[in-house]
């Protein structure tokens, strides 16, 4: 008499149970982790967009109005050619900041208030912004959070920072944007223009060029 044979299923033992769930919580908290980072990188990208667009419109302000530069100065926000005048005018509703999913606030020249040109909306950041150069010692702007804009009339960007002295070399149609980005970096953006060192290669001399100034 033939004896059957019996087939035996090998299960699952404890360790690999154990090791499939350790790497599926390591899988999770990967993308647990990255996913705030993707998010932060696609907020940052639009405010990338979004100052080009404002470099864009400025030089377009400028256009329509006989070169008229707009003023950076706080106390100038709503005059003719204030920054909030241009912002309202050339600049759409839709228009806001990822994050606060507001209009971008104005951090300008002069002051530690940030204004909210849509709304008028004034707040007290209660600080400077030490990374941002000036015209003087005595220039100043609020220091931004995410959300907020500079506005420097008359400036190149050198790196993340605004460069008044260089720009003053560009020439008054030389104008530059910062926008704070989420992770602490600041984004500088300007309309081109030049120094003279840089298009006719010779050394910039800003005493020179405009005289006596104070250096930053």
């Amino acid at each position: 008499m033939g004896k059957t044979a019996t087939k035996h299923r090998k299960g699952f033992t404890i360790i690999e149970v154990v090791l499939v769930l350790a790497i599926a919580g390591l899988i999770f908290l990967m993308i647990f982790i990255a996913f705030p980072a993707l998010q932060r990188g696609q907020r940052n990208t639009q405010r990338r967009r979004d100052l080009s667009m404002i470099v864009s419109q400025m030089n377009r302000w400028r256009v329509n109005n006989s070169g008229t530069s707009v003023s950076d100065n706080y106390s100038k926000a709503f005059a003719a050619n204030g920054f909030c005048t241009f912002y309202n005018h050339y600049i759409d509703d839709t228009v806001v900041d990822p994050s606060t999913g507001e209009p971008y606030k104005a951090a300008l020249w002069g002051s530690t208030i940030v204004v909210n040109c849509k709304t008028g909306d004034k707040i007290d950041r209660k600080a400077v912004d030490d990374s941002a150069i000036g015209r003087s010692p005595s220039s100043y702007w609020a220091k931004m959070e995410p959300g907020d804009i500079q506005f420097d009339d008359v400036a190149v960007c050198d790196g993340e920072t605004f460069n008044d002295e260089l720009g003053r070399s560009a020439g008054l149609h030389a104008f530059a944007f910062r926008v704070k980005l989420e992770g602490g970096s600041t984004l500088c953006v300007d309309n081109g223009y030049k120094p003279v060192s840089a298009l006719d290669g010779t050394p910039f001399d800003p005493i020179s060029t405009f005289g006596i100034i104070e250096k930053h």
